[in-house]
């Protein structure tokens, strides 16, 4: 191993922010910030020997490089996951050069590109929101892609020791299936791509151009591509023959049906062995196979159709259970058809390990693109999508939503809003894909809005982060509060949806309706405002609720954010809280002149948690009404009022005294 040559590529490839560091060793892992520069090269040097292993933050702003985390249980969807990724990067124009891939060193991957530049976190983080919506792999749920590093979330550098499963690091070969490159010197080869060229692909795909050209398809699986044109399911499928494919389909299904079975109610739907109408031809068995034509009411109702109700065996003209792969020379059945938890039918191999669904086959075989593949399935099986002109217009304008809060100009234009919901523009697009997904009926339609309901449980499922739903409801009512969103009241919403809700609803709240403005110009403005002065009045995330947002503005304004909890009045222990935190920060304006929040909180009994929440949502509101403000501490106020501590804390003094 060439030990210093493999430290200094290490250190060019992935360490640009030095004040903090991950480490891991058999006791589990912390975070550190007593790596210095000058005993960096022992450290990583620890990291190659396996005494410990080492992590990377980011820069407050820029990153060396950018880190999809693969973390799929399964080891096949894990794999499968990695390719989908790669594939869109290429698509995307990231040459296969610069993608480099490592195992985690348990059951996950890292796909990684790296520049010759830093380039802006909020750039990387842009990039990345694009190719996992590009890719479909936003809101899995068979386990998570997630971005590193960032700031405040590491990521472990390769080539170390994973102290569970004691399996180095290493990269992988991804034209191997994946398999690793035991060898450190590998490292010496990874090219860092131009920053230039990374800023040219992202400013030219904002919304990807999935109408791409033919593209090289490249299969999960180390053997040789062969495809079985002997089977004349298989050869229909590669040259993407929807009547012939449609035939075939009839015969294979006419074979399953059992002489005496009575096909007659069928109307109008051609004979049984009528191949003349091959737009009915799957008709012709009491719809027990395929009660088609299928009617899918927008992209992703279409998407779940083919994942779970079309017979793959039936498609390529395949026997039940196992059977020869049609993908490789096959001496022995190794190839069959797994049904996931969701109903998603996935075609696998155990002995190429292919792994993917009826889409990812027709990629594979016919060597298409994506959207070549559903347009074959769907003319195959008469699947139509059923959207008045409405319907589409409501869908374009939620699209184009996204595509402005995923673009820089949303950044740019405006940073108010920015500041305060970047880092969770995820969970704002998965509302949007939400409302997308649920645009299948005119009367869930109201002023040019999509009207839609969903759970928090829901939401939190999409989006893989069932572990803190209070917090993502506090996101959820800041969109609303801001107006990106908006809830319905009971009055808003259509009759027959307010009775089912109601049917449905657990507890004294029902499921909370929500429709989604068009972000023009006049809403942004408003939008903008609202921003400023969430900044004016002090709040934070903590502590956001109805009762912040009635201290601090008005009952009307938290009643248009919390629609059903209207009524409601303010816990007494919220009023005494209020008054005790008032007669301690007027008692130590009156002795020291200023008091800090931290003090506040050491003066009134409770956890510390707890207490900083409650009186987040006060302070705003006694500030007011005393005449007070709160400014960052200087030099010249700690003199002022003889601060000795160390730092600039945040002071609550009279505005006369700033």
């Amino acid at each position: 191993m060439r030990e210093k040559e493999i430290i200094q590529k290490i250190n060019d490839l992935y360490i640009l922010y030095r004040k903090k560091w991950l480490k891991f060793d058999e006791t589990g892992y912390k975070t550190i910030t007593s790596i210095s520069i000058s005993d960096k090269a022992e450290q990583v040097k620890n990291h190659l020997q396996g005494h410990y292993t080492l992590g990377v933050f980011a820069d407050e702003i820029f990153t060396k490089f950018i880190c999809f985390d693969v973390d799929v249980k399964d080891p096949q969807m894990a794999k499968w996951t990695v390719y989908k990724l790669v594939n869109t990067l290429q698509e995307l124009g990231i040459l296969g050069e610069y993608i480099y891939i490592s195992t985690s060193g348990n059951k996950g991957y890292h796909v990684e590109i790296f520049f010759n530049k830093p380039v802006f976190n909020t750039d990387i983080k842009q990039f990345y929101l694009m190719v996992l919506n590009y890719a479909e792999l936003l809101n899995i749920d068979y386990g998570k892609v997630e971005l590193r590093p960032t700031h405040t979330q590491g990521v472990k550098l390769p080539l170390g020791k994973h102290f569970t499963t004691n399996r180095i690091c290493w990269y992988v070969d991804y034209e191997k299936e994946l398999k690793p490159i035991e060898d450190y010197n590998y490292i010496l080869t990874i090219q860092q791509m131009d920053s230039e060229y990374f800023y040219n692909i992202l400013n030219k795909t904002k919304v990807p151009d999935t109408k791409c050209s033919k593209r090289t398809f490249s299969i999960t699986t180390s053997k040789k591509l062969n495809i079985d044109v002997s089977n004349e399911h298989i050869d229909a499928i590669r040259n993407l023959d929807v009547n012939r494919i449609k035939e075939l389909i009839c015969k294979k299904i006419d074979e399953k049906v059992p002489s005496n079975a009575d096909i007659s109610r069928v109307r109008g739907m051609g004979g049984k062995s009528d191949y003349n109408n091959k737009d009915n031809i799957y008709l012709t068995y009491c719809s027990h196979f395929y009660p088609t034509p299928f009617k899918a009411s927008n992209r992703a109702d279409l998407k779940h159709i083919i994942y779970t109700k079309l017979c793959i065996n039936d498609f390529l003209g395949v026997n039940d259970g196992m059977f020869k792969c049609v993908l490789h020379n096959d001496s022995n059945p190794s190839a069959h058809i797994i049904t996931l938890k969701d109903g998603t039918r996935l075609y696998k191999c155990f002995g190429c390990n292919f792994t993917g669904t009826i889409i990812t086959l027709v990629e594979a075989i016919a060597r298409c693109n994506k959207v070549e593949a559903v347009e074959f399935i769907q003319q195959v099986y008469n699947i139509e999508v059923v959207e008045t002109e409405k319907q589409k217009q409501i869908k374009e304008m939620l699209k184009e939503n996204i595509e402005y809060i995923l673009s820089e100009q949303f950044e740019i234009e405006y940073p108010e809003i920015y500041k305060v919901v970047n880092r969770y523009i995820p969970e704002l697009v998965c509302l949007h894909e939400i409302a997308i997904q649920n645009v299948t009926d005119d009367d869930l339609i109201q002023d040019n809005q999509a009207i839609f309901f969903t759970s928090i449980r829901y939401i939190a499922n999409y989006l893989k982060c069932n572990n803190n739903l209070k917090r993502l409801s506090q996101r959820i009512n800041l969109f609303t509060f801001l107006g990106m969103i908006e809830k319905l009241s009971k009055e808003n919403i259509p009759e027959k949806y307010l009775q089912k809700a109601e049917e449905y609803k657990k507890d004294k709240y029902i499921t909370s309706y929500y429709s989604i403005p068009s972000y023009c110009f006049d809403k942004m403005q408003n939008i903008n405002t609202k921003a400023k002065l969430y900044k004016e009045k002090n709040m934070t995330m903590t502590g956001f609720s109805r009762e912040l947002l009635i201290r601090s503005l008005s009952e009307n304004e938290a009643n248009k954010v919390y629609v059903q909890q209207q009524n409601e009045k303010l816990s007494k222990a919220s009023e005494q809280f209020a008054e005790k935190a008032t007669k301690i920060i007027l008692y130590l304006i009156e002795n020291q002149g200023y008091c800090t929040e931290e003090q506040i909180i050491r003066q009134i009994r409770g956890k510390k948690e707890e207490k900083k929440v409650k009186l987040k949502r006060c302070l705003q509101e006694i500030i007011e009404s005393y005449n007070l403000t709160r400014i960052k501490a200087n030099k010249e106020l700690k003199e002022k009022f003889g601060i000795a501590s160390k730092g600039y804390p945040f002071l609550i003094i009279k505005e006369t005294e700033e």
